[in-house]
C-alpha cells in the first residue's frame, strides 16, 4: 500500500505556545488555512483550528497556548489506509504529519486526499443521496448569530444552511463567525465585549453567505466533490426540487472510502428495547458520533461503550443511567451518569469522559516536561 509522501503540503502557517490568538487567525484567513500545528522547540505539540476557536471564546490577545487541543497527528511511514481512518474517525479538515521525534514534516488537508482518490477513481457510481447526513440541522433567517454558533459547537459541525419559508436562502460557516470574533485585535476588553454581544446577537441573515452552492440527491460524488474542490467549500446543502433533504461534505465522501477498507467507527451502544423505537436511537448514535470524532482527536479510541439501564420510574418517567467507556491509547475510562431524558443523560456522560481523558492527557504532558527540564 502506497506512503503517503505524496499527499503531505506545506504547513503555511505555523504556532507557538507564545503566539497571539488575534494574530494566528489573521495568517489562517490569508492562507485559506484550517488546521495550524502548535510547535515547542522543534517538537508539534498540539493543534489549533477553526473548531478550538469557535468552541472556546478567548480574548484576541490570548495566547495560543489557552486554546490549542492535543496533538492530532499521523506518522511519515503511515501508509494511506491509516490516514483515511484518522480523517474518518476524527472528522478532521487537516492532519500535520510528523517524524519519529515529532518534528513536523507537512500537513495532509482533506482536500489533498479528497482529490487524490477522485484522480483516482475512487467516487465512480456512487451518488450523493446514498451518504449525505439527512435531517439537517438549520437555522432561521432571523437566528441568532448565538445559536448558530451554538449548535456548530454542540453537533461538531462547521456549516448551517439558513432556511427562509422552507428554502435555502444562504449559509453561514464556523469561519464566518471566528474570523469576526477574533478581528477586533488591538481593541480594549470592554470594547471587544461589546463588539462580541452585537455580534452574537445579529441574525444569521447578516452574515451568511449567498447565493449557495448545491448539489442534487441525483448527482455523481465525482461531481459533487470536484464542486467542493472547485469552489473551496467543505460541504454543500443536498436539494431535491427546491427543498433541502441532506448536507453533504468532504467527510461524507471519505466515508466511501473507508467502507472500501471495511472501516468501522468502534462504537457499541447497548440500549434498553424502547430505546431502540422510533428515532431516538439516531438522535443516541448521532452524539455518540460526535463525541468520539472529539475523543479521536485526543487520543487512539480502541473502542468506545455506551450502556443504559433504568433506575427507577416516577409518575410514569423513567429515570435512565448510562454508563460510558473508552478505552485509549492513553489508558481506561469510565463515566456514570443520570437523566429522565436518555439523550441528555448520554450527553453529560460522554462529556465527562471527554473531561477525563483531557485531564489525564494533561496530567502526562506535565510529567513529560518535568523529565525534560530534569535531563537538560
Amino acid at each position: 500500500m502506497m506512503s503517503i509522501k505524496e499527499l503531505i503540503e506545506e504547513s503555511k502557517v505555523i504556532a507557538t505556545y507564545n503566539d497571539r490568538i488575534r494574530e494566528i487567525v489573521s495568517k489562517m484567513r490569508e492562507n485559506n488555512q484550517w488546521v495550524v500545528p502548535v510547535i515547542k522547540e522543534k517538537e508539534v505539540v498540539g493543534i489549533l483550528s477553526y473548531n478550538d476557536l469557535l468552541r472556546k471564546r478567548i480574548s484576541p490577545e490570548s495566547k495560543v497556548i489557552n486554546l490549542m487541543s492535543p496533538l492530532l497527528s499521523v506518522s511519515e511511514k503511515d501508509d494511506i489506509q491509516k490516514v483515511v481512518a484518522k480523517f474518518y474517525t476524527a472528522k478532521a479538515r487537516a492532519i500535520p504529519v510528523v517524524d519519529d521525534k515529532k518534528r513536523l514534516v507537512g500537513i495532509i488537508t482533506r482536500e489533498r486526499l479528497l482529490s487524490y482518490f477522485l484522480s483516482s477513481g475512487e467516487f465512480a457510481k456512487a451518488k450523493v443521496r446514498e451518504y449525505m447526513n439527512s435531517p439537517v440541522i438549520t437555522v432561521n433567517a432571523e437566528d441568532s448569530v448565538a445559536r448558530a454558533r451554538w449548535l456548530m459547537s454542540n453537533n461538531n459541525i462547521t456549516k448551517l444552511p439558513i432556511m427562509e419559508e422552507k428554502k435555502v436562502s444562504g449559509i453561514i460557516s464556523a469561519r464566518d463567525i471566528v474570523d469576526r470574533l477574533y478581528s477586533s485585535g488591538g481593541k480594549k476588553k470592554s470594547s471587544i465585549l461589546t463588539e462580541e454581544e452585537r455580534l452574537m446577537s445579529l441574525p444569521v441573515k447578516e452574515i451568511m453567505n449567498y447565493p449557495v452552492i448545491t448539489a442534487k440527491g441525483d448527482d455523481s460524488v465525482e461531481k459533487a466533490v470536484e464542486t467542493m474542490l472547485s469552489k473551496k467549500i467543505s460541504g454543500t446543502p443536498v436539494l431535491e426540487g427546491e427543498y433541502l433533504v441532506g448536507m453533504f461534505s468532504g467527510i461524507d465522501a471519505i466515508t466511501i472510502i473507508a467502507k472500501k477498507y471495511q472501516m468501522e467507527i468502534p462504537i457499541e451502544a447497548r440500549l434498553t428495547s424502547e430505546l431502540k423505537q422510533g428515532n431516538m436511537k439516531a438522535l443516541i448514535d448521532g452524539i455518540l458520533e460526535r463525541y468520539l470524532s472529539r475523543l479521536e482527536k485526543l487520543t487512539d479510541i480502541i473502542n468506545f461503550k455506551v450502556t443504559f439501564k433504568e433506575e427507577s420510574k416516577s409518575e410514569g418517567k423513567k429515570l435512565y443511567q448510562v454508563t460510558a467507556r473508552a478505552v485509549t491509547k492513553v489508558g481506561d475510562f469510565v463515566t456514570k451518569d443520570s437523566d429522565w431524558d436518555p439523550v441528555t443523560a448520554v450527553r453529560k456522560a460522554v462529556e465527562r469522559l471527554e473531561e477525563r481523558v483531557q485531564k489525564e492527557l494533561r496530567k502526562m504532558e506535565t510529567t513529560r516536561r518535568k523529565q525534560k527540564a530534569e535531563e537538560s
